[in-house]
């Protein structure tokens, strides 16, 4: 009888340590594009997205990660796509459609918050985007992105979201120029003058289908981790590309594809980007980056699917890293080639 009393309250005290450590830590995770329809002209094919999802269910996009993303503090995406009833469109080779009953994917898979900003925000227009942003908010998903130049486009939306006491504001641009530093710097001062905790850079950048930054990039993210920005979080490659740090900040080049109904035939490797914050100190400070290896799925599925053999992981986690690191951007330590993760020790 004492033996069992025993195991009972090591098992209590075990369980009220793991829920205070995770309330002392703070998990942000970040997928990539996320295009939840289809070219139009595709709509009406028989693998189609849409057609996939009647089927199958609102819940088959992630189904096999949902759990893990659900899991997470906050879940951030790259909303590719207009969520819209038009039919007219620009005249571009893939004007990207969204059935407005598929924002019930995004909540399925956990999905908190998403970035606007990209190339095929105005594929139907100013009415289309509008509509995406109505879409968003009837189904409480929150969104930001700012089409540059804001002044024009009156497009420019910052949001603030608050986990575990910390707020967490997100900021984000598309084909970023240097006329809109001054923008995103001004943005960032007004998420800290509004008391964010953290400050979260999206930016639609890079070149498409290459595994590698270009000199542009390494540049664009020196000038603005100067603004008090927490970090990089990037897309529209539609292929990963490696994760640094510069001085201590953690810059995602690109979280490539996550489930993409009109693109398929690229390198499948992605993954669920997540970095932690320690929350014990006076502020939030960076504790751990770790990577849950998964691969796209192509047309007739569009899962994306965990990775679990040893030596396909290994082969994503050395996609996110830096083959030589310009100056002043490092490599995240040794052991994220092996494990997917990588943990910081605290400052002493």
């Amino acid at each position: 009888m004492k033996n069992r009393l025993a195991i009972i309250l090591l098992a209590l005290v075990m369980c009220l340590s793991l829920g205070a450590a995770a309330e002392e830590t703070l998990t942000l995770t970040f997928v990539g594009d996320v295009s939840i329809g289809d070219a139009i002209q595709h709509r009406s094919w028989e693998n189609s997205y849409h057609s996939v999802v009647a089927q199958k269910g609102m819940d088959w996009p992630f189904s096999l990660v949902a759990e893990q993303m659900r899991a997470s503090d906050i879940t951030i995406a790259n909303l590719e796509g207009t969520i819209t009833t038009r039919t007219r469109h620009r005249d571009v080779y893939f004007p990207l459609v969204i059935d407005p009953a598929h924002t019930q994917i995004l909540l399925s898979g956990g999905i908190d918050v998403v970035n606007t900003a990209n190339n095929h925000a105005m594929d139907f227009y100013k009415e289309g985007y509008a509509q995406t942003l109505e879409h968003l908010d009837q189904a409480g998903i929150a969104h930001f992105g700012t089409l540059s130049p804001p002044g024009t486009t009156k497009v420019n939306r910052q949001v603030i979201l608050e986990r575990k006491g910390v707020r967490i504001g997100f900021v984000g641009f598309t084909y970023p120029q240097e006329s809109d530093l001054r923008h995103i710097e001004k943005a960032t001062r007004e998420l800290r003058d509004a008391g964010c905790d953290l400050v979260i850079l999206s930016l639609h950048w890079g070149r498409e289908t290459y595994l590698i930054p270009d000199g542009a990039q390494y540049s664009f993210a020196r000038k603005v981790l100067k603004f008090d920005i927490d970090l990089i979080y990037g897309h529209h490659p539609h292929v990963v590309q490696p994760i640094a740090l510069y001085q201590g900040k953690p810059v995602l080049f690109s979280t490539g594809n996550f489930t993409f109904g009109a693109m398929s035939k690229v390198d499948p490797s992605t993954g669920l980007f997540q970095v932690s914050y320690d929350l014990s100190g006076d502020r939030p400070r960076l504790a751990a980056i770790r990577v849950i290896p998964l691969e796209t799925r192509g047309t007739g599925d569009y899962r994306p699917t965990p990775v679990t053999d040893e030596v396909a992981q290994q082969a994503i986690f050395r996609k996110l890293t830096l083959k030589r690191p310009p100056k002043d951007f490092e490599n995240l330590p040794d052991s994220f080639l092996t494990t997917g993760e990588a943990v910081f020790a605290a400052d002493k």
